[in-house]
């Protein structure tokens, strides 16, 4: 049995999007195209992998199975080429990101790549999308992870906008909503936006350099804020429709880069962020 790594992230890609369609959009082929890579992985593995529930396609127990070690095998043949190609790059990168993109995911995002590439030096810079957008037109960044995408763009990873408050925490239908939000973030707009076609009256009562600070609101009692999922802490409760709060939209994270050509040890940290979300992120 050979399991071809090209196959196996397509497969990750399929069961975690659980569409062939958004696969194939997510790296740049053809429906067509992924569904032979499924079909060849299954043939080789002698047993389906997919259920297909009309435009659904979900993990059968041997695809589960599979899944269980197939995110390892592509992150360990990533780290394999990464460290024999280590001794030919050096140079400096300036990333920047927003707090919420990069939380839980940073210090394996950075600590996997130093090792791999010692003489590569990574400055990170923690600022909101528009910031960090900003950076890259002015050639002061060469890669960011933003919420918009521009021409030099792509959607790395999504993740759901949710409402989040302290578990004891009561919307009440006839009082003003207090929402605690960062300063100068997309998700304080889409909130605001939110609550506004709702017809629910608001006040904003804590603004946040940072993801850290709405949490610690959150968590006192004294508002309710918008984060995504994947930065959701156990001690924080998801507040929905069954609660009278409106849907919040899906966030996509998009890694831009600044006007290329851009040089390989650039491209390779790229590759690196995108492989960290991919099979990190879900």
């Amino acid at each position: 049995m050979n399991l071809q790594t090209d196959y196996l992230r397509t497969f990750i890609a399929v069961a975690d999007t659980q569409s062939f369609t958004k696969t194939g959009r997510l790296i740049n082929r053809s429906q067509s195209a992924v569904s032979m890579q499924i079909k060849r992985l299954e043939e080789e593995i002698g047993r389906p992998l997919f259920e297909r529930i009309g435009k659904t396609a979900r993990l059968t127990i041997d695809g589960k199975l599979l899944l269980s070690h197939a995110r390892g095998i592509v992150q360990k043949h990533d780290e394999a080429v990464a460290s024999l190609s280590s001794a030919q790059l050096e140079g400096i990168i300036r990333f920047g990101s927003p707090e919420h993109y990069t939380t839980g995911i940073l210090p394996r995002l950075l600590a996997g790549f130093a090792a791999a590439f010692p003489d590569v030096l990574i400055e990170m810079h923690c600022a909101g999308s528009d910031i960090v957008q900003k950076g890259l037109d002015a050639g002061d960044l060469d890669l960011g992870l933003c919420t918009e995408i521009n021409k030099q763009g792509r959607i790395i990873h999504h993740d759901h906008l949710v409402w989040t408050a302290s578990p004891d925490f009561k919307v009440r239908k006839d009082s003003v909503l207090p929402l605690a939000v960062e300063d100068e973030c997309i998700f304080q707009e889409w909130a605001v936006h939110a609550l506004e076609q709702a017809g629910i009256s608001y006040r904003i009562v804590y603004v946040s350099r940072g993801l850290s600070g709405i949490l610690d609101a959150a968590r006192a009692g004294l508002a309710i804020a918008p984060v995504i999922r994947r930065n959701l802490p156990s001690d924080l409760a998801i507040l929905g429709s069954e609660h009278g709060l409106p849907m919040l939209p899906k966030s996509s994270i998009v890694l831009n880069t600044r006007t290329p050509p851009l040089p390989d040890h650039v491209n390779c940290f790229a590759e690196h962020i995108i492989s960290t979300f991919k099979y990190t992120a879900g």
